[in-house]
């Protein structure tokens, strides 16, 4: 039951990037747009891969106490990479933005 709900969520995502590639003015070369898609998709799979390695580790390390679930580590590590992940990128991008500006990168 997992993977067919994996893979409809997999299907959903697609179908509407799809429909997105179908309304946006001016339409972007398929290539351009395959490429894009796909390198979206591969991070979102290296994210969700790596969240359940994780996920796993840090359960099986919790011996058998309530800390154990996989699923609730899975999640826990979601919000932080979603809210902290974002915060350091945006620091990140702010900090190389001033030093482009400093020394006039075009």
């Amino acid at each position: 039951f997992t993977s067919f709900v994996q893979m409809m969520l997999a299907a959903f995502a697609l179908a509407s990037l799809w429909i997105k590639r179908l309304q946006e003015k001016p339409q972007r070369k398929f290539l351009t747009w395959f490429l894009d898609v796909s390198k979206q998709a591969f991070g979102a799979c290296y994210a969700h891969i790596l969240n359940m390695i994780i996920s796993a580790v840090i359960a099986g390390n919790a011996g058998g106490s309530m800390l154990a679930d996989e699923c609730a580590w899975y999640a826990i590590n979601y919000v932080i990479d979603t809210t902290l992940g974002l915060v350091i990128t945006i620091v990140f991008l702010d900090w190389l933005e001033k030093l482009a500006n400093r020394f006039n990168w075009s």
